[in-house]
């Protein structure tokens, strides 16, 4: 059976466990991820059948220049790891991971295939000129990256505007792969949605766009303290906005999950998803994160941005609201919701509309088949 090596810088989440489910099957995986000594958390399941092979090496979240000699340590110690492994593909998750693969591709195996993955487009992609520093080391980078994937195999992009706005100026169309992150149907086949209580707004996923969760929090405070906000996961801002929260009753801050054991559970507290992000970050403008496809197989109504790829989906399928970020515009989102049965029960209708189309198992047989081919 071949082999297939996973490189990762972050613990597992769910898009990258899903990846290797689609492939367990019909290949060997060996999972090697970095474990950078956060204190926040999230658990994962997987097949124990797979070498699961994790390198604790220290290193700060959110300060790219002071995560660089970890980053080399780690490099050094994962390049020895896939010199023992031999893998015959390896699935690079996002930049600095694919410079690992292709050092291995150049050193030791030319035969390897590299799978690179990108789940959200960097800042430097968006670097149009070089007029100062950050945009000199931007376009750098984007120089290091078109080198870098002309070795590839396959690219594969959770979000079609990706491949429209960067990556199709310098890589062919025949290796390119959308692949949504969407959930798998079997997980929530026992969703059941909620019935009773506080009408809840969730956000549910990596804690961060810090203002634009203060601003919910602080909207419901004025609006309707009987409303509550359910925040889950951890990330860069998970600390501060528990610390936000402190005293705030209708604040619950879940922390860390587990996906596989508790995400259905996790959507069954809520009404609604609160999807505003930080629209000055073009990579939000173009995204479409999971907990658009959550969202619309639970049938929940999603609060999003306007002006944003996810934002037009929300308002062409009619699944839901777009705002500005404005406390206004959100304050008078959150009262027709709470206010309008007709309108909820419109938003839930077009999701069981249209929510079939959007189950992981339909792409994870394409990935597979796209492992399979390279192989042969």
């Amino acid at each position: 059976m071949k082999k297939v090596a996973v490189l990762i810088s972050h613990i597992p989440n769910p898009r990258i466990l899903k990846r290797i489910k689609a492939v367990e099957n019909d290949f060997n995986v060996t999972l090697i991820y970095w474990d950078r000594g956060q204190l926040e958390k999230e658990a994962f399941e997987i097949n124990p059948q797979h070498k699961v092979i994790k390198k604790n090496i220290k290193a700060p979240q959110g300060k790219p220049t002071k995560r660089l000699i970890p980053l080399v340590k780690y490099m050094i110690t994962v390049l020895a790891t896939l010199k023992y492994e031999k893998p015959d593909i390896i699935h690079a998750a996002n930049l600095d991971m694919l410079y690992i693969a292709s050092l291995y591709k150049k050193i030791f195996n030319n035969n390897s295939k590299i799978i690179y993955e990108v789940a959200d487009l960097p800042k430097y992609t968006f670097i149009k000129k070089a007029n100062s520093l950050k945009t000199i080391l931007a376009k750098l980078l984007q120089k290091i990256e078109k080198r870098l994937t002309s070795s590839i195999s396959k690219i594969i992009l959770t979000s079609p505007y990706f491949w429209k706005e960067y990556f199709s100026e310098f890589i062919e169309a025949d290796k390119y792969l959308f692949i949504p992150n969407a959930p798998t149907k079997k997980l929530f086949n026992n969703y059941e949605k909620k019935q009773q209580g506080s009408f809840t707004i969730g956000f549910i996923g990596s804690v961060r766009y810090i203002e634009q969760l203060k601003m919910l929090i602080d909207v419901v405070e004025e609006v309707d303290k009987t409303m509550k906000v359910f925040i889950a996961g951890s990330g860069p801002h998970y600390n501060e906005i528990k610390d936000y929260s402190k005293d705030k009753e209708f604040v619950e801050i879940y922390g860390p999950y587990n996906y596989e054991k508790e995400i259905v559970s996790l959507y069954e507290k809520i009404d609604c998803t609160y999807a505003v992000y930080n629209t000055k970050l073009n990579n939000v403008k173009i995204a479409l994160p999971n907990r658009l496809y959550e969202s619309l197989i639970c049938e929940i109504p999603i609060i999003g941005t306007k002006e944003t790829v996810l934002g037009n989906f929300i308002e062409q399928y009619e699944i839901g609201s777009n705002i500005n970020e404005d406390k206004e515009e959100l304050k008078d989102v959150l009262l027709k919701l709470i206010n309008s049965h007709e309108l909820v029960g419109l938003y839930q209708k077009n999701c069981r509309r249209i929510k079939s189309d959007y189950y992981y198992e339909q792409n994870s047989e394409k990935l597979l088949n796209e492992y399979i081919k390279l192989t042969i």
